[in-house]
């Protein structure tokens, strides 16, 4: 059995708690004033970063500004809201907020008015900001994005460890961080929670989903009859907290007349974390849902009324709290109509949120003494080098260097990590470089690596340059340069190189290169059959700083090019979402593809055959299995018609698609279809399979 810390609290005065809720309900800036403490209490972890530079004293007014986060997991907009009056000294909790789908980061921060409440009791607020690349909707159920280290988790939890560390505009308490979400962004928010019980203190949700609902990858409206049993769900839960397992205090708002997340699904996010908290804690805890510590009903005045549930421990602290909104859709409980999904009639879901969270207060055991292990250094070239090294625990960290062992120069990198990789830039050619890398854990503790060194190497004819133009006039050199829309990228000279590849913000040059070209010119996103450039589309990653870097292969060896630049294109609010596509995936029977119906919701088996219709008004058709985000290579590529997800036989028919291939169980074909008028519409279909 695991070793947990204990779970303890102050005995809750529940007649002061039943008088409290029902004076503060639709207030933004009441409290309650029976509610106590609950949650894991242990001594606040102290999370410190090494940054070059001094801290700014303070900021009177508020600011609300757009950040980008780029980690191994990929890169996403976000922003942070720092409160008026506030200033660095002093240590304030942070609420990370996200939206959901078709939302963004400033509609979220109008709809639940969590800014104007952080202006009243000081602390920040971060709100990643989800890529349109997915439609605005966090991929909650991807596997991809259901366990710590990988996909949106990773992106979320390190644009939260990035903001704690940066000492130099916030003062973030360690033990008062805590995540929040509505719809897509509240089966994310569980997530988190289960994937991070070390960094978030507590959860809190409104119309949301169980841990692990789905797997599929779907994003949209679904589950009217829920997901799978919240026991074994949470069961799953408690598995994805690893080593790092506890009690997770939880709070959950959910509309009675919501169709887009029918409220059988905020049953089971509670259902599902009075399981989990039951294991974390060892059996101490074991609540029964049908069986709450506490039950208030309410009216907000002129409002909606409202029922209150709460589940105590053993030492009367509160573990979950679960609001059900007469009458309310899908929406955020007394939001505000300046943004999208509120309903301004029901109780404050952001206040209420705020006063759970500060009665629960996160601390864990100690971390074992910080070590620095496996210094490297690679992709040394005439102006640059990477180093790269290992902490046993999380930990922010600089890289000081010079021609000496005085070094001179730092650069540093606050998130807090295990796996780091820092480019030293700006070097001189053939010329030794002394460095040193210096890490700080989140408990402060301090570890130097011994001094090494590295040599650059002669100084390279190739750089990086970019044109306004297709046929490359008036080009110059990247670095440092700021672009917008569409530019065109290159590596220049063309002569003596035997082969270009290129990363995008990926200067360790890890994994698969975005383009490879094989022969001139060498053009960053391929070059077309006219030999002009293929055009960059800038709007396509966020704005704020970047890189690309190009490993120059020549006669002799292969020189390593990096150029970062800034992005910085005008964000309108998030397109409407397109209309309904003409085509669609059919599935029939039959290889000439007689008596075909919808793929969408079908069930399969043996040999099927698997098309896009209609065939006309389409130039390419890809398709993908169990890839809703269409990572990677296709699994088929159709030039011509007819679109057959297995292929196109010489005679014309539909190759078989063999499900048997297939576990039984839910799956996914997704398709792009490139159409003869421009543009590609996207087509996604889940189906079951259910064979012998």
């Amino acid at each position: 059995m695991r070793k947990l810390p204990a779970i303890r609290g102050r005995a809750k005065d529940r007649e002061g708690l039943l008088t409290a809720i029902q004076l503060v309900v639709g207030s933004r800036t009441g409290r309650h004033p029976g509610r106590t403490g609950i949650a894991l209490v242990v001594a606040a972890i102290v999370a410190l970063t090494l940054q070059v530079g001094a801290r700014p004293a303070a900021a009177a007014a508020s600011t609300f500004n757009q950040y980008t986060y780029s980690g191994s997991a990929g890169s996403r907009t976000y922003y942070v809201y720092t409160p008026v009056n506030y200033t660095t000294g002093q240590r304030v909790p942070l609420i990370v907020m996200l939206h959901g789908c078709g939302g963004n980061a400033v509609d979220f921060s109008n709809t639940t008015q969590m800014n104007a409440l952080a202006d009243s009791k000081q602390f920040i607020v971060v709100y990643p900001q989800q890529s349109s690349t997915y439609n605005g909707c966090w991929v909650w159920a991807g596997l991809g994005n259901q366990a710590r280290g990988a996909g949106e988790p990773a992106i979320i939890a390190g644009i939260t460890q990035t903001v704690m560390a940066d000492a130099a505009h916030w003062n973030v308490d360690p033990s008062h961080v805590y995540i929040v979400g509505f719809s897509a962004g509240a089966g994310m928010a569980v997530v988190m929670a289960a994937t991070y019980p070390d960094l978030y203190a507590a959860m809190g949700e409104s119309a949301g989903y169980e841990y692990k609902a789905l797997t599929n990858g779907t994003v949209g409206p679904y589950l009217p009859n829920g997901g799978p049993d919240p026991i074994l769900q949470g069961a799953a839960a408690y598995s994805a907290m690893g080593s790092h397992a506890r009690v997770v205090p939880v709070i959950a708002f959910q509309g009675t007349q919501d169709t887009t997340v029918p409220p059988i699904n905020g049953d089971q996010v509670v259902r599902q974390w009075m399981e989990t908290d039951r294991l974390a804690s060892g059996g101490t805890y074991n609540g029964s849902f049908s069986a709450p510590s506490g039950t208030v009903a309410g009216q907000v005045p002129g409002g909606r009324a409202y029922t209150v549930r709460t589940w105590n421990d053993p030492a009367s602290s509160e573990v979950e709290e679960y609001w059900t909104v007469t009458g309310m859709a899908h929406a955020w409980s007394g939001g505000s109509t300046t943004g999208s999904y509120a309903d301004p009639s029901g109780p404050s879901a952001s206040q209420n949120m705020y006063t759970f969270f500060m009665a629960h207060v996160l601390v864990l055991p100690p971390p074992p003494p910080l070590q620095i292990a496996a210094v490297a250094v690679g992709n040394v070239g005439a102006t640059s080098g990477v180093v790269t090294w290992q902490t046993n625990n999380a930990a922010s960290s600089r890289v000081d260097y010079g021609t000496t062992t005085s070094y001179g120069s730092a650069v540093s990198d606050p998130a807090l990590l295990t796996s780091h990789s820092l480019t030293l830039s700006g070097l001189t050619s053939n010329t030794t470089y002394h460095f040193q890398v210096t890490s700080v854990d989140g408990a402060a503790q301090t570890q130097s690596s011994a001094d090494a060194a590295l040599t650059t190497t002669a100084p390279t004819i190739y750089n990086l340059f970019v044109s306004a133009a297709a046929n490359r006039s008036s080009a110059s050199a990247l670095q440092a340069q700021t672009v917008g829309g569409t530019v065109y990228v290159f590596v220049s000279p063309e002569s003596g190189v035997t082969r270009v590849r290129f990363w995008l913000d990926n200067p360790q040059m890890v994994g698969t290169p975005r383009q490879t070209e094989g022969l001139a010119p060498w053009d960053f996103a391929g070059t077309a059959g006219t030999g002009t450039a293929n055009p960059f589309s800038t709007t396509a990653i966020p704005s704020g700083q970047h890189s690309i870097t190009t490993a120059v292969d020549r006669a002799g060896g292969t020189d390593v090019v990096t150029s970062t630049f800034t992005v910085s294109n005008n964000a309108p609010p998030p397109p409407p979402p397109p209309p309904p596509s003409a085509f669609s995936l059919q599935v029939s029977p039959a290889a000439d593809r007689s008596g075909a119906g919808a793929l969408q919701g079908g069930t399969v088996s043996g040999t099927t055959y698997v098309f896009v219709s209609p065939a006309t008004g389409v130039t390419r058709v890809r398709f993908w299995l169990d890839n809703p985000q269409m990572t990677g290579t296709p699994r088929q590529t159709e030039g011509l018609a007819p679109w057959d997800f297995a292929g196109t036989a010489g005679n014309g028919t539909a190759n078989p698609f063999g499900t048997t291939a297939l576990a039984n169980g839910q799956h996914t074909i997704t398709a792009a279809v490139d159409k003869s008028a421009g543009g590609t519409d996207v087509l996604n279909a889940t189906f079951t399979t259910s064979n012998p």
